[in-house]
């Protein structure tokens, strides 16, 4: 019985590797789709409220169907904060992607478990060893090697700022009460940054072409896949057997970079990015 147990556990483990490989190759998709959005001239905030609408109209009926304890409106102001920092990385992140080559952005927002660790001393008053601060500085060492600073460029600032939005806003989800619907806070964490999007698109609003729309409709679809993936395969596996996993998603954009956009890294970003991978391996096992 034993055997059969430590079978199926490590079939589990197995798939739920499998799964996140998978999911990282979508998202590397969506990161394809959005720096082909950026080529097309569209305007950042107006990419990102309508990538905000579709993403709530699908999710909407789903909501909808959850019991009324379960939408997670008493946590509203939670939702609010966090629709607002994904607004601000969304934007970082659509022109971030036009101006760095697919691998050294994606590199840069690796930094987002780094800022996770000072963000929930800070926020949560949580209780951290001394030595995850050295292992933060580490890896911000590996994000300048990627940034080389002798060729910096402004976009680098606002790829930083991605990361930083991601992890304020997984800090913030811990303040979130347990057996919280993940359907919920997908939905309402886009659903309330609408108004916001849509004054921020607004000013600068352009006519959307049909090829436009299956981009926008693309990429939202990919990350719905991707967020969906990672809950399955996290449910399925503790997340420190498989968290590597994700890193396949650095291997991915860089040969996509290459075939799609001939973008060939050099030999600072391959280093930085180990030296950041490096750093989250430790800080892993240090928590």
């Amino acid at each position: 019985m034993q055997r059969i147990r430590a079978r199926m556990a490590a079939d589990g483990q197995l798939l739920a590797i499998l799964l996140l490989v998978l999911g990282n190759l979508m998202i590397s998709f969506g990161d394809v789709l959005v720096k082909l959005l950026g080529q097309t001239g569209t305007n950042p905030y107006q990419y990102v409220f309508l990538r905000f609408l579709l993403t709530s109209l699908l999710l909407l009926p789903f909501w909808w169907r959850l019991p009324r304890a379960r939408r997670g409106l008493g946590q509203w102001k939670i939702h609010l904060l966090r629709g607002h920092l994904l607004l601000m990385g969304s934007a970082c992140v659509f022109v971030s992607l036009i101006y760095l080559p697919l691998a050294t952005a994606n590199a840069v927002f690796y930094a987002a478990p780094l800022m996770t660790l000072p963000l929930a001393v800070l926020l949560s008053r949580e209780q951290v060893r001394p030595a995850a601060y050295g292992i933060s500085l580490l890896g911000f060492g590996g994000i300048l090697v990627v940034l080389n600073p002798a060729e910096w460029h402004w976009a680098g600032w606002l790829a930083l700022l991605t990361a930083f939005s991601m992890a304020a806003s997984n800090v913030l989800v811990r303040r979130l009460p347990q057996g919280r619907s993940v359907l919920a806070t997908l939905f309402l964490t886009q659903a309330l940054a609408l108004p916001a999007s849509l004054a921020l698109a607004l000013p600068g609003w352009q006519p959307v072409a049909a090829e436009v729309w299956l981009l926008l409709v693309g990429s939202a679809l990919l990350g719905i896949v991707y967020q969906g993936i990672c809950i399955m395969a996290y449910a399925m596996a503790d997340a420190s057997k498989i968290a590597a996993s994700e890193y396949s998603g650095l291997v991915f954009v860089t040969l996509m970079g290459m075939v799609l956009f001939s973008e060939f890294p050099g030999w600072n970003v391959y280093l930085g990015a180990l030296v950041v991978i490096a750093a989250i391996g430790l800080q892993r096992r240090l928590r």
